[in-house]
């Protein structure tokens, strides 16, 4: 199960700074996604998607790769918009404590809307879960983006 736990000042601190991420995406012509990684308080890596440049440069998967494989286990996710399998995947082979993501991802989503890989118990780690909701208005950046403006 997802975690209960309020939302602290610290997390809306992180997503924001996963929005800015987003942003950066949409400016490059990518896809709105922003990953920040925190350990202790402390950030230990941000990204955005590239996929336009590898097909496996997705936000969550270049801020896990810009941290010594040390440094990862215990560290937070936040990801504006929910990994897909790939990078759901990474979060628990890396062993991370927990990812935070703003938005459902219902076409990919591979850690709470389709498949839940980072809870299941089959596998040797497993990561906490968490959904924000909307934050900085990522929901409204990835309308834009895919040219859904009117959805409600």
């Amino acid at each position: 199960m997802r975690s209960k736990r309020r939302v602290s000042k610290g997390d809306l601190f992180w997503m924001a700074l996963a929005v800015c991420e987003a942003r950066k995406a949409v400016r490059e012509g990518e896809v709105p996604v922003g990953a920040v990684l925190v350990k202790d308080g402390r950030l230990l890596a941000k990204a955005h998607n590239r996929t336009g440049e590898h097909p496996l440069y997705h936000a969550e998967i270049l801020a896990l790769g810009e941290v010594a494989p040390e440094e990862l286990e215990g560290a937070t996710l936040y990801v504006t918009m929910e990994p897909c399998v790939m990078c759901s995947g990474a979060v628990v082979l890396a062993r991370l404590k927990e990812v935070v993501f703003a938005v459902e991802n219902p076409r990919f989503g591979g850690t709470y809307s389709l498949y839940q890989i980072p809870l299941d118990t089959r596998l040797v780690h497993r990561v906490n879960v968490r959904k924000l909701g909307d934050v900085g208005g990522i929901t409204a950046l990835l309308r834009r983006y895919f040219g859904r403006e009117d959805e409600g």
